[in-house]
């Protein structure tokens, strides 16, 4: 199960359920895919095929929505908000 997060310009913002504790996101568009921590500080994990360009839109986009994904996580994962 993959809930998504946000749908925004074609760029699919994820989770992947039963994956590593260390909160973080998965990006897809198209055959472009990467994985974004979002903690300690939001920064790209992995990159295949973004351009630098698309991943400074990936990131302001994670910057920009941090509490709704925050808040997805947590309802996903079944943590209690802080």
């Amino acid at each position: 199960m993959s809930p998504r997060a946000i749908f925004i310009s074609g760029f699919d913002f994820f989770f992947y359920s039963k994956e590593e504790e260390r909160k973080h996101i998965h990006v897809e568009k198209g055959e472009k895919s990467a994985k974004v921590w979002l903690e300690p500080t939001i920064e790209v994990a992995t990159n295949y095929g973004f351009t630098s360009k698309e991943i400074r839109f990936i990131i302001q986009t994670i910057q920009e929505n941090e509490q709704l994904i925050n808040e997805k996580w947590n309802y996903h994962f079944g943590r209690e908000q802080g």
